[in-house]
């Protein structure tokens, strides 16, 4: 992995800061089932979140527009990561994202920021914080238009539903459900066949019967 200083100009504030940014990574593996990449891409979280230093506006590049003013960012939301309790400032980082991301209507990216967080977690043995993240996650999903015509968001939610301990709505939901991809249609019922099982522990998709990795 290869990174590089670059200046950058907060769009909430106007601050100048130098943040590094990845100019090149590969993951050289199998990714698991919510999509966590190999290594060496899996360990370089830190680089996919900026934080202004002045006013703490978190994304992905900070001088992304926000449809938001200053004033959010000092919200007692934002600060305290809406009830989400961590001294992890990289998962503090994500959750502010995540916020922001919905502030922004970005749904999607907010679902994903969630689940990152849920990583460090995860990184951490949190199991029950990991969790909370990716409830929020699910959230985000039922409260938007996250699966308008997005089946791999709809996959992204029986994982989540499975690693959350909620192993018949996962049975329910995707029992019967099709996918026209192939790997997709295998994943889903790999899901359902964790869920029957009441194993909510990571997989990866390399485990699941007639895929196939190079």
């Amino acid at each position: 992995m290869e990174t590089k200083l670059t200046e950058t100009v907060c769009s909430v504030c106007g601050t100048k800061s130098e943040h590094a940014v990845i100019i090149k990574s590969e993951a050289g593996g199998v990714p698991d089932l919510d999509l966590r990449p190999s290594e060496p891409h899996r360990s370089s979280m830190e680089y996919w979140v900026m934080e202004c230093p002045e006013c703490g506006y978190c994304n992905g590049s900070i001088e992304t527009p926000a449809e938001f003013d200053r004033s959010y960012l000092e919200s007692r939301e934002y600060k305290e990561l809406g009830g989400i309790e961590t001294e992890n400032k990289l998962v503090s980082r994500f959750v502010r994202k995540a916020l922001v991301n919905i502030k922004n209507r970005d749904y999607i990216e907010a679902v994903q920021s969630y689940v990152y967080a849920s990583w460090v977690f995860d990184d951490e043995g949190n199991d029950e914080q990991a969790k909370e993240c990716r409830n929020e996650a699910l959230s985000v999903m039922e409260n938007s238009s996250v699966f308008d015509g997005n089946e791999n968001m709809y996959l992204l939610r029986a994982d989540l539903l499975r690693r959350t301990g909620q192993f018949e709505k996962v049975v329910s939901d995707y029992g019967e459900r099709f996918f026209e991809s192939p790997i997709m249609l295998l994943i889903s019922q790999y899901s359902v066949k964790l869920a029957k099982n009441g194993d909510s522990s990571a997989h990866k998709i390399s485990d699941i019967p007639g895929i196939k990795f190079e």
